[in-house]
Protein backbone atom coordinates (compact mmCIF):
# COMPACT_ATOMS: atom_id res chain seq x y z
CA UNK A 1 0.00 0.00 0.00
CA UNK A 2 1.22 3.50 -0.86
CA UNK A 3 0.16 6.90 0.49
CA UNK A 4 1.18 10.45 -0.38
CA UNK A 5 0.27 13.88 0.99
CA UNK A 6 0.68 17.40 -0.38
CA UNK A 7 -0.34 21.02 0.27
CA UNK A 8 -0.90 23.92 -2.13
CA UNK A 9 -1.53 27.55 -1.18
CA UNK A 10 -4.88 29.15 -2.11
CA UNK A 11 -4.66 32.43 -0.15
CA UNK A 12 -6.39 35.20 -2.14
CA UNK A 13 -4.84 38.64 -2.66
CA UNK A 14 -5.62 41.22 0.01
CA UNK A 15 -8.86 43.03 -0.68
CA UNK A 16 -10.55 39.97 -2.12
CA UNK A 17 -14.09 39.10 -1.10
CA UNK A 18 -14.95 36.81 1.78
CA UNK A 19 -18.29 35.00 1.39
CA UNK A 20 -20.33 33.66 4.26
CA UNK A 21 -22.59 36.60 5.04
CA UNK A 22 -25.59 38.06 3.25
CA UNK A 23 -23.78 41.27 2.30
CA UNK A 24 -20.40 41.86 0.71
CA UNK A 25 -17.31 41.45 2.87
CA UNK A 26 -13.61 41.90 2.18
CA UNK A 27 -10.38 40.96 3.95
CA UNK A 28 -7.35 43.23 4.17
CA UNK A 29 -4.97 40.89 6.02
CA UNK A 30 -4.14 37.21 6.52
CA UNK A 31 -4.50 35.51 9.90
CA UNK A 32 -3.33 32.15 8.55
CA UNK A 33 -2.78 31.10 4.93
CA UNK A 34 -5.47 29.13 3.14
CA UNK A 35 -4.59 25.77 1.67
CA UNK A 36 -5.77 22.82 -0.36
CA UNK A 37 -4.51 19.56 1.12
CA UNK A 38 -4.57 16.21 -0.63
CA UNK A 39 -4.02 12.59 0.33
CA UNK A 40 -3.64 9.85 -2.30
CA UNK A 41 -4.08 6.18 -1.34
CA UNK A 42 -3.05 3.31 -3.61
CA UNK A 43 -3.57 -0.42 -3.24
CA UNK A 44 -3.76 -3.26 -5.77
CA UNK A 45 -3.41 -0.82 -8.66
CA UNK A 46 -6.33 1.41 -7.59
CA UNK A 47 -5.88 5.03 -6.47
CA UNK A 48 -8.20 7.46 -4.71
CA UNK A 49 -7.66 11.03 -3.53
CA UNK A 50 -9.22 12.88 -0.59
CA UNK A 51 -8.90 16.66 -0.83
CA UNK A 52 -9.66 19.22 1.87
CA UNK A 53 -10.23 22.81 0.83
CA UNK A 54 -10.11 25.92 3.05
CA UNK A 55 -13.24 27.43 1.52
CA UNK A 56 -16.84 28.24 2.37
CA UNK A 57 -17.89 25.96 -0.50
CA UNK A 58 -16.70 25.00 -3.96
CA UNK A 59 -18.49 25.13 -7.30
CA UNK A 60 -19.07 21.87 -9.14
CA UNK A 61 -17.50 23.41 -12.24
CA UNK A 62 -14.28 24.06 -10.30
CA UNK A 63 -14.15 20.45 -9.12
CA UNK A 64 -14.76 19.14 -12.66
CA UNK A 65 -11.95 21.31 -13.99
CA UNK A 66 -9.58 20.20 -11.21
CA UNK A 67 -10.43 16.55 -11.76
CA UNK A 68 -9.77 16.86 -15.47
CA UNK A 69 -6.41 18.56 -14.96
CA UNK A 70 -5.15 16.05 -12.41
CA UNK A 71 -6.43 13.08 -14.42
CA UNK A 72 -4.41 14.25 -17.39
CA UNK A 73 -1.30 14.46 -15.21
CA UNK A 74 -1.72 11.41 -12.95
CA UNK A 75 -4.18 9.07 -14.59
CA UNK A 76 -6.30 8.94 -11.42
CA UNK A 77 -9.94 8.83 -12.61
CA UNK A 78 -11.76 12.06 -11.87
CA UNK A 79 -14.50 10.17 -10.07
CA UNK A 80 -11.90 8.85 -7.62
CA UNK A 81 -11.13 12.37 -6.35
CA UNK A 82 -13.26 13.81 -3.53
CA UNK A 83 -13.02 17.57 -2.87
CA UNK A 84 -14.57 18.76 0.40
CA UNK A 85 -14.84 22.40 1.47
CA UNK A 86 -14.21 23.10 5.15
CA UNK A 87 -16.94 25.79 5.26
CA UNK A 88 -14.65 28.50 6.62
CA UNK A 89 -16.47 31.84 6.61
CA UNK A 90 -13.18 33.69 6.20
CA UNK A 91 -11.97 32.09 2.99
CA UNK A 92 -11.70 33.22 -0.63
CA UNK A 93 -14.25 34.33 -3.26
CA UNK A 94 -15.53 30.94 -4.37
CA UNK A 95 -19.23 31.63 -3.80
CA UNK A 96 -21.91 33.52 -5.69
CA UNK A 97 -22.76 34.36 -9.27
CA UNK A 98 -20.31 35.01 -12.06
CA UNK A 99 -20.78 38.15 -14.19
CA UNK A 100 -23.44 37.54 -16.82
CA UNK A 101 -25.13 34.71 -14.95
CA UNK A 102 -28.48 36.55 -15.02
CA UNK A 103 -28.31 37.71 -18.61
CA UNK A 104 -31.46 35.63 -19.26
CA UNK A 105 -33.51 37.49 -16.63
CA UNK A 106 -36.58 39.55 -17.41
CA UNK A 107 -34.63 42.57 -16.15
CA UNK A 108 -30.99 41.48 -16.59
CA UNK A 109 -29.43 44.79 -15.58
CA UNK A 110 -31.36 44.87 -12.31
CA UNK A 111 -30.60 41.22 -11.48
CA UNK A 112 -26.92 41.63 -12.35
CA UNK A 113 -26.83 44.59 -9.97
CA UNK A 114 -28.36 42.50 -7.17
CA UNK A 115 -26.04 39.54 -7.81
CA UNK A 116 -22.79 41.45 -8.31
CA UNK A 117 -23.12 44.57 -6.15
CA UNK A 118 -25.44 43.56 -3.31
CA UNK A 119 -24.07 40.17 -2.21
CA UNK A 120 -20.98 38.00 -2.39
CA UNK A 121 -19.99 37.22 -5.95
CA UNK A 122 -17.55 34.61 -7.19
CA UNK A 123 -14.24 35.66 -8.72
CA UNK A 124 -13.75 33.73 -12.01
CA UNK A 125 -9.99 34.25 -11.98
CA UNK A 126 -9.64 32.99 -8.40
CA UNK A 127 -11.78 29.92 -9.10
CA UNK A 128 -9.77 29.11 -12.21
CA UNK A 129 -6.56 29.32 -10.16
CA UNK A 130 -8.21 27.29 -7.40
CA UNK A 131 -8.99 24.45 -9.81
CA UNK A 132 -5.36 24.40 -10.86
CA UNK A 133 -4.15 24.35 -7.25
CA UNK A 134 -6.46 21.45 -6.40
CA UNK A 135 -5.03 19.54 -9.36
CA UNK A 136 -1.51 20.49 -8.26
CA UNK A 137 -2.05 19.19 -4.73
CA UNK A 138 -3.40 15.87 -6.00
CA UNK A 139 -0.57 15.55 -8.52
CA UNK A 140 2.11 16.25 -5.90
CA UNK A 141 0.50 13.85 -3.40
CA UNK A 142 0.51 11.17 -6.08
CA UNK A 143 4.17 11.85 -6.89
CA UNK A 144 5.11 11.72 -3.20
CA UNK A 145 3.53 8.35 -2.46
CA UNK A 146 5.63 5.99 -0.37
CA UNK A 147 5.03 2.50 0.93
CA UNK A 148 3.00 3.01 4.04
CA UNK A 149 0.87 1.48 6.75
CA UNK A 150 -2.59 2.89 7.35
CA UNK A 151 -4.94 2.92 10.34
CA UNK A 152 -8.54 3.96 10.89
CA UNK A 153 -10.14 4.96 14.18
CA UNK A 154 -12.83 7.08 15.78
CA UNK A 155 -12.53 9.40 18.75
CA UNK A 156 -15.24 11.23 20.67
CA UNK A 157 -15.53 14.97 21.30
CA UNK A 158 -19.01 15.96 22.41
CA UNK A 159 -18.33 19.03 24.54
CA UNK A 160 -17.14 21.57 21.97
CA UNK A 161 -20.10 21.90 19.60
CA UNK A 162 -23.86 22.33 19.81
CA UNK A 163 -26.98 22.14 17.71
CA UNK A 164 -28.04 25.72 17.05
CA UNK A 165 -31.73 24.95 16.52
CA UNK A 166 -34.32 24.63 19.30
CA UNK A 167 -37.92 23.66 19.91
CA UNK A 168 -39.71 26.55 21.57
CA UNK A 169 -42.72 26.74 23.89
CA UNK A 170 -44.86 28.11 21.07
CA UNK A 171 -44.45 24.78 19.25
CA UNK A 172 -42.16 26.13 16.54
CA UNK A 173 -38.43 25.73 15.92
CA UNK A 174 -35.91 28.56 16.02
CA UNK A 175 -32.26 29.05 15.08
CA UNK A 176 -30.12 30.72 17.76
CA UNK A 177 -32.96 31.76 20.09
CA UNK A 178 -30.49 33.54 22.38
CA UNK A 179 -28.50 32.38 25.37
CA UNK A 180 -30.70 31.38 28.28
CA UNK A 181 -33.97 32.10 26.46
CA UNK A 182 -36.68 30.88 28.91
CA UNK A 183 -38.91 29.80 26.00
CA UNK A 184 -36.45 27.08 24.95
CA UNK A 185 -37.84 23.57 25.40
CA UNK A 186 -35.01 21.44 24.02
CA UNK A 187 -32.58 21.19 21.08
CA UNK A 188 -34.33 20.47 17.78
CA UNK A 189 -31.57 18.15 16.62
CA UNK A 190 -28.44 16.23 17.71
CA UNK A 191 -24.72 16.72 17.34
CA UNK A 192 -22.27 14.13 16.00
CA UNK A 193 -19.36 13.76 18.45
CA UNK A 194 -17.43 11.29 16.28
CA UNK A 195 -13.89 12.27 15.29
CA UNK A 196 -13.03 10.08 12.32
CA UNK A 197 -9.34 9.55 11.55
CA UNK A 198 -7.56 7.73 8.71
CA UNK A 199 -3.82 8.00 9.32
CA UNK A 200 -0.65 6.89 7.56
CA UNK A 201 2.92 6.06 8.58
CA UNK A 202 5.95 5.24 6.47
CA UNK A 203 7.46 1.77 6.87
CA UNK A 204 10.19 3.43 8.95
CA UNK A 205 7.55 4.70 11.41
CA UNK A 206 7.38 8.35 10.36
CA UNK A 207 3.91 9.87 10.69
CA UNK A 208 2.97 11.15 7.23
CA UNK A 209 -0.43 12.67 7.88
CA UNK A 210 -4.10 11.95 8.37
CA UNK A 211 -7.59 12.66 7.14
CA UNK A 212 -9.92 14.00 9.86
CA UNK A 213 -13.72 14.10 9.73
CA UNK A 214 -15.74 16.12 12.28
CA UNK A 215 -18.99 18.08 12.10
CA UNK A 216 -18.90 21.80 12.96
CA UNK A 217 -19.50 25.07 11.09
CA UNK A 218 -16.44 27.19 10.29
CA UNK A 219 -17.78 30.29 12.05
CA UNK A 220 -15.56 30.41 15.14
CA UNK A 221 -12.83 32.94 14.33
CA UNK A 222 -12.88 36.54 15.54
CA UNK A 223 -9.38 37.58 14.42
CA UNK A 224 -9.48 39.65 11.23
CA UNK A 225 -8.07 38.32 7.97
CA UNK A 226 -8.31 35.26 5.78
CA UNK A 227 -8.33 32.11 7.89
CA UNK A 228 -9.02 28.39 7.76
CA UNK A 229 -10.98 28.94 11.00
CA UNK A 230 -10.82 26.23 13.68
CA UNK A 231 -9.27 23.56 11.36
CA UNK A 232 -6.12 25.73 11.43
CA UNK A 233 -5.76 25.03 15.17
CA UNK A 234 -6.66 21.38 14.55
CA UNK A 235 -3.60 21.02 12.33
CA UNK A 236 -1.39 23.02 14.71
CA UNK A 237 -2.37 20.73 17.59
CA UNK A 238 -1.64 17.54 15.66
CA UNK A 239 1.63 18.81 14.24
CA UNK A 240 2.74 20.03 17.66
CA UNK A 241 2.67 16.50 19.04
CA UNK A 242 3.82 14.60 15.95
CA UNK A 243 5.69 15.60 12.80
CA UNK A 244 5.86 19.30 11.88
CA UNK A 245 5.71 18.47 8.18
CA UNK A 246 2.74 16.12 8.47
CA UNK A 247 -0.42 16.99 6.55
CA UNK A 248 -3.91 17.12 8.04
CA UNK A 249 -6.67 16.84 5.45
CA UNK A 250 -9.91 18.06 7.02
CA UNK A 251 -13.31 17.00 5.66
CA UNK A 252 -16.32 18.53 7.41
CA UNK A 253 -19.15 16.32 8.58
CA UNK A 254 -22.91 16.89 8.39
CA UNK A 255 -22.94 20.21 10.24
CA UNK A 256 -25.74 22.22 8.62
CA UNK A 257 -27.18 22.89 12.08
CA UNK A 258 -24.01 22.56 14.22
CA UNK A 259 -21.90 25.45 15.56
CA UNK A 260 -19.78 26.46 18.56
CA UNK A 261 -22.60 28.45 20.22
CA UNK A 262 -24.14 26.97 23.37
CA UNK A 263 -27.53 28.66 23.60
CA UNK A 264 -28.29 26.82 26.84
CA UNK A 265 -25.39 28.47 28.67
CA UNK A 266 -25.18 32.08 29.86
CA UNK A 267 -21.47 31.90 30.66
CA UNK A 268 -19.42 34.78 29.30
CA UNK A 269 -16.52 33.36 27.25
CA UNK A 270 -13.00 34.68 27.87
CA UNK A 271 -12.27 38.00 26.18
CA UNK A 272 -9.65 36.54 23.88
CA UNK A 273 -9.68 36.53 20.10
CA UNK A 274 -10.20 33.18 18.41
CA UNK A 275 -11.21 31.60 21.72
CA UNK A 276 -13.72 29.26 20.10
CA UNK A 277 -11.49 28.50 17.11
CA UNK A 278 -8.71 27.45 19.47
CA UNK A 279 -11.07 25.58 21.79
CA UNK A 280 -12.60 23.42 19.07
CA UNK A 281 -9.40 22.97 17.08
CA UNK A 282 -7.43 21.91 20.14
CA UNK A 283 -10.14 19.67 21.61
CA UNK A 284 -10.70 17.84 18.34
CA UNK A 285 -6.95 17.80 17.71
CA UNK A 286 -6.35 16.25 21.12
CA UNK A 287 -8.90 13.55 20.32
CA UNK A 288 -7.13 12.86 17.02
CA UNK A 289 -3.86 12.42 18.93
CA UNK A 290 -5.52 9.87 21.22
CA UNK A 291 -6.71 7.94 18.16
CA UNK A 292 -3.21 8.11 16.67
CA UNK A 293 -1.67 6.88 19.93
CA UNK A 294 -3.85 3.76 19.84
CA UNK A 295 -3.46 3.12 16.09
CA UNK A 296 -2.35 -0.30 14.87
CA UNK A 297 -1.54 0.49 11.22
CA UNK A 298 -1.36 -2.06 8.45
CA UNK A 299 -2.73 -2.75 4.97
CA UNK A 300 -6.23 -1.34 4.45
CA UNK A 301 -7.76 -2.72 1.28
CA UNK A 302 -9.61 -2.46 -1.00
CA UNK A 303 -9.22 1.10 -2.24
CA UNK A 304 -12.22 2.06 -4.35
CA UNK A 305 -14.62 4.84 -5.35
CA UNK A 306 -18.23 5.00 -6.56
CA UNK A 307 -20.53 7.84 -7.68
CA UNK A 308 -24.17 8.46 -8.36
CA UNK A 309 -26.03 11.62 -9.36
CA UNK A 310 -29.40 12.84 -8.12
CA UNK A 311 -31.75 15.34 -9.72
CA UNK A 312 -33.46 17.37 -6.98
CA UNK A 313 -36.16 19.94 -7.69
CA UNK A 314 -35.96 23.49 -6.36
CA UNK A 315 -38.80 25.26 -4.56
CA UNK A 316 -40.89 27.61 -6.63
CA UNK A 317 -41.15 31.24 -5.51
CA UNK A 318 -44.88 32.00 -5.03
CA UNK A 319 -46.10 34.92 -7.20
CA UNK A 320 -47.30 36.92 -4.20
CA UNK A 321 -43.92 36.50 -2.52
CA UNK A 322 -42.12 37.63 -5.65
CA UNK A 323 -44.36 40.68 -5.92
CA UNK A 324 -43.67 41.68 -2.31
CA UNK A 325 -39.93 41.05 -2.78
CA UNK A 326 -39.75 43.31 -5.83
CA UNK A 327 -41.61 46.06 -4.02
CA UNK A 328 -39.33 45.83 -0.97
CA UNK A 329 -36.03 45.72 -2.87
CA UNK A 330 -36.99 48.67 -5.06
CA UNK A 331 -38.09 50.76 -2.07
CA UNK A 332 -36.00 52.81 0.37
CA UNK A 333 -36.29 50.10 3.03
CA UNK A 334 -33.18 49.41 5.12
CA UNK A 335 -30.97 46.62 3.83
CA UNK A 336 -31.56 44.26 6.70
CA UNK A 337 -32.33 40.57 6.59
CA UNK A 338 -35.82 41.20 5.18
CA UNK A 339 -34.19 42.99 2.24
CA UNK A 340 -31.61 40.24 1.81
CA UNK A 341 -34.24 37.50 1.59
CA UNK A 342 -36.34 39.58 -0.80
CA UNK A 343 -33.27 39.98 -3.01
CA UNK A 344 -32.69 36.21 -2.92
CA UNK A 345 -36.33 35.48 -3.80
CA UNK A 346 -35.99 37.62 -6.94
CA UNK A 347 -32.75 35.94 -8.02
CA UNK A 348 -33.97 32.43 -7.15
CA UNK A 349 -37.07 32.98 -9.26
CA UNK A 350 -34.85 33.87 -12.22
CA UNK A 351 -32.50 30.92 -11.67
CA UNK A 352 -35.45 28.53 -11.49
CA UNK A 353 -36.42 29.50 -15.03
CA UNK A 354 -33.32 27.79 -16.42
CA UNK A 355 -32.39 25.51 -13.47
CA UNK A 356 -35.60 24.09 -11.95
CA UNK A 357 -33.54 21.29 -10.42
CA UNK A 358 -29.99 20.75 -9.18
CA UNK A 359 -27.62 17.86 -9.76
CA UNK A 360 -26.24 16.41 -6.54
CA UNK A 361 -23.20 14.16 -6.79
CA UNK A 362 -23.14 11.46 -4.14
CA UNK A 363 -19.67 9.91 -3.90
CA UNK A 364 -18.12 7.15 -1.82
CA UNK A 365 -14.37 6.75 -1.39
CA UNK A 366 -13.35 3.54 0.36
CA UNK A 367 -10.15 2.74 2.20
CA UNK A 368 -10.45 -0.80 3.55
CA UNK A 369 -13.07 -0.93 6.32
CA UNK A 370 -13.72 2.82 6.07
CA UNK A 371 -15.72 4.89 3.61
CA UNK A 372 -16.08 8.63 3.15
CA UNK A 373 -19.57 9.28 1.78
CA UNK A 374 -19.99 12.78 0.35
CA UNK A 375 -22.74 15.11 -0.78
CA UNK A 376 -22.77 18.80 -1.86
CA UNK A 377 -25.28 20.03 0.75
CA UNK A 378 -25.10 21.91 4.00
CA UNK A 379 -26.53 18.75 5.44
CA UNK A 380 -28.37 18.55 8.75
CA UNK A 381 -26.62 16.43 11.37
CA UNK A 382 -29.46 13.93 11.83
CA UNK A 383 -29.08 12.77 8.24
CA UNK A 384 -25.39 12.11 8.81
CA UNK A 385 -26.16 9.98 11.86
CA UNK A 386 -28.83 8.10 9.91
CA UNK A 387 -26.36 7.26 7.13
CA UNK A 388 -23.82 5.98 9.64
CA UNK A 389 -26.47 3.83 11.34
CA UNK A 390 -27.56 2.30 8.02
CA UNK A 391 -24.07 1.79 6.58
CA UNK A 392 -22.70 -1.76 6.21
CA UNK A 393 -19.12 -0.60 6.83
CA UNK A 394 -17.47 -0.52 10.24
CA UNK A 395 -16.34 3.07 9.72
CA UNK A 396 -18.47 5.58 7.83
CA UNK A 397 -17.54 9.25 7.60
CA UNK A 398 -20.10 11.63 6.11
CA UNK A 399 -18.68 14.61 4.19
CA UNK A 400 -20.80 17.65 3.34
CA UNK A 401 -20.20 20.47 0.85
CA UNK A 402 -18.16 18.11 -1.33
CA UNK A 403 -17.75 18.39 -5.11
CA UNK A 404 -20.18 21.31 -5.30
CA UNK A 405 -22.77 23.24 -3.29
CA UNK A 406 -26.57 22.96 -3.37
CA UNK A 407 -27.29 24.89 -0.16
CA UNK A 408 -28.96 23.92 3.11
CA UNK A 409 -30.76 20.60 3.26
CA UNK A 410 -32.81 20.52 6.48
CA UNK A 411 -34.90 17.66 7.84
CA UNK A 412 -38.54 17.33 6.80
CA UNK A 413 -39.52 18.22 10.38
CA UNK A 414 -37.55 21.47 10.21
CA UNK A 415 -39.38 22.37 7.00
CA UNK A 416 -42.79 21.23 8.27
CA UNK A 417 -45.64 23.23 9.85
CA UNK A 418 -43.90 23.28 13.26
CA UNK A 419 -40.46 23.92 11.78
CA UNK A 420 -38.78 27.20 11.07
CA UNK A 421 -35.46 28.93 11.53
CA UNK A 422 -32.81 30.49 9.38
CA UNK A 423 -31.86 27.36 7.44
CA UNK A 424 -35.36 26.72 6.03
CA UNK A 425 -36.15 30.28 4.90
CA UNK A 426 -36.30 30.20 1.10
CA UNK A 427 -33.17 31.78 -0.36
CA UNK A 428 -30.37 31.08 -2.81
CA UNK A 429 -28.76 29.19 0.08
CA UNK A 430 -31.92 27.20 0.89
CA UNK A 431 -33.86 26.35 -2.24
CA UNK A 432 -34.55 22.63 -2.44
CA UNK A 433 -37.77 20.69 -1.89
CA UNK A 434 -38.32 19.14 1.58
CA UNK A 435 -37.66 15.63 0.23
CA UNK A 436 -34.03 16.45 -0.65
CA UNK A 437 -32.50 15.27 2.60
CA UNK A 438 -34.07 11.82 2.51
CA UNK A 439 -33.17 11.45 -1.17
CA UNK A 440 -29.51 12.11 -0.36
CA UNK A 441 -29.59 9.77 2.64
CA UNK A 442 -31.10 6.89 0.67
CA UNK A 443 -28.71 7.37 -2.27
CA UNK A 444 -25.75 7.48 0.14
CA UNK A 445 -26.74 4.24 1.83
CA UNK A 446 -27.32 2.52 -1.52
CA UNK A 447 -23.85 3.57 -2.66
CA UNK A 448 -22.28 2.32 0.58
CA UNK A 449 -24.08 -1.01 0.16
CA UNK A 450 -22.40 -1.42 -3.25
CA UNK A 451 -18.98 -1.49 -1.60
CA UNK A 452 -17.21 -4.61 -0.35
CA UNK A 453 -16.10 -3.87 3.23
CA UNK A 454 -12.42 -4.46 3.86
CA UNK A 455 -10.96 -6.09 6.93
CA UNK A 456 -8.97 -4.29 9.61
CA UNK A 457 -5.36 -5.39 10.10
CA UNK A 458 -5.12 -8.44 12.30
CA UNK A 459 -3.41 -7.83 15.62
CA UNK A 460 -0.85 -10.66 16.13
CA UNK A 461 -1.19 -12.69 19.30
CA UNK A 462 1.64 -13.91 21.51
CA UNK A 463 1.94 -17.47 22.74
CA UNK A 464 0.26 -18.25 26.05
CA UNK A 465 2.77 -17.13 28.61
CA UNK A 466 4.30 -18.72 31.66
CA UNK A 467 3.82 -16.96 35.05
CA UNK A 468 6.42 -14.43 36.08
CA UNK A 469 8.61 -16.07 38.71
CA UNK A 470 8.26 -13.32 41.30
CA UNK A 471 4.59 -12.76 40.45
CA UNK A 472 3.42 -15.68 42.58
CA UNK A 473 5.33 -14.70 45.73
CA UNK A 474 3.48 -14.56 49.08
CA UNK A 475 4.16 -12.20 52.02
CA UNK A 476 5.85 -15.10 53.87
CA UNK A 477 8.31 -16.07 51.11
CA UNK A 478 11.99 -15.68 51.92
Amino acid sequence: MKVGFAIADITPPLGAETPGGFAKGFQQTVHDPLHVKAAVFEADGERVALVGLDALSVKGSVVRSARGQQEERTGIPGGHVMVGASHSHRAGPTVGAYPGEFAHAEDPEFCEYLAQECMSSADPAYNEWLAGQIATAVTLADQRKVEARVAVGVGHEGSAVFNRRFKMKNGRQMTHPGKGNPDIVEPAGPIDPAVGVVSAWSLEGKFLGCVVNYACHGTTSSEPGFSADWPFYLQETIRGASEQDSVVVFLNGACGDITQVDNLSREQPPDTRNYYAQLIGRKVGAEVLKVLAEARPGELTPVAAQQTFLKIKTREVPPERLEKALALVKSDAPRDYHWWYARDAILLNEKNKIEPEVTAEIQAVQIGPAAFIANPAEYFCQFGLNIKERSPLNYTFVVELANGCIGYVPTAEAMGPNGGGYEVWMALSSKLVPEAGQMIEDASVKLLQSLTPGAEPEIPLVDIGRPWGMGSATPDDV
